[in-house]
């Protein structure tokens, strides 16, 4: 299979769930200890402002947005099903909902608020930031179905560094644009990451029952 079994994936999942709910507990208390790493971090992103950054940030912050998640993941879907990977791109459409559906959940029972000078455009509950948890889990896609097929190395290895550094740049741009604090960010990473592994785990169980049962997967590489 494209996602095989590993035995090692529930304990990772249990423990990004631990680290998840450690963050979100320390929100929810308004721990004073992040309260201060959140000010080093603003403080750093934050130092110099204007020009080319501006630029960059939006670019990337507009990249990332939950509309144009949905657009990605649509896309990546589309090729997948055309190459025969149809289970991966339906499996790859089900992580992203739930992602956002967990994302939403997790919102509204933390219910931070925003940064104060935040822009009007951002609406709605601070941790998680939901750019960043779709973001990842797009990347995540592409990491765990996409780049493992291309068979030349230096463009999969490069490739998954650019990936990796454009989640990034998407943490510090919500950052940079007083859309969110750093732990929002680092939040849902951690609750992007517990949920593909509970995702993958859900794949290995049902995706063969699915491509016996199902007419329209049924030459779909499993």
């Amino acid at each position: 299979m494209i996602i095989d079994k590993d035995y090692a994936r529930g304990v990772k999942a249990f423990g990004g769930l631990v680290l998840s709910l450690f963050v979100a507990i320390s929100v929810i208390i308004d721990s004073g200890y992040l309260r201060f790493l959140d000010s080093i971090f603003i403080g750093q992103i934050q130092k110099t402002t204007g020009g080319f950054k501006d630029t960059i940030m939006h670019m990337a912050t507009t990249l990332a947005s939950p509309k144009m998640d949905i657009i990605w993941i649509l896309v990546l879907a589309f090729f997948m099903w055309g190459f025969k990977f149809k289970l991966q791109a339906l499996w790859g459409i089900f992580t992203l909902a739930g992602g956002d559906v967990i994302g939403f959940i997790v919102k509204n029972i933390v219910r931070r608020d925003r940064p104060i000078f935040h822009s009007a455009s951002d609406t709605g509950f601070s941790f998680p930031s939901g750019h960043v948890l779709g973001i990842f889990i797009v990347i995540a896609v592409v990491w765990i179905v996409i780049l493992p097929n291309i068979e030349r190395n230096w463009l999969r290895r490069l490739l998954y560094v650019l990936t990796f550094l454009f989640v990034l740049l998407v943490m510090i741009s919500r950052i940079y644009l007083n859309a969110h604090y750093p732990t929002d960010t680092v939040g849902a990473v951690l609750i992007g990451y517990t949920w593909v592994q509970i995702s993958e785990m859900l794949y290995v169980k049902y995706a063969p029952r699915l491509k016996q049962n199902w007419r329209p997967v049924l030459h779909s590489y499993l």
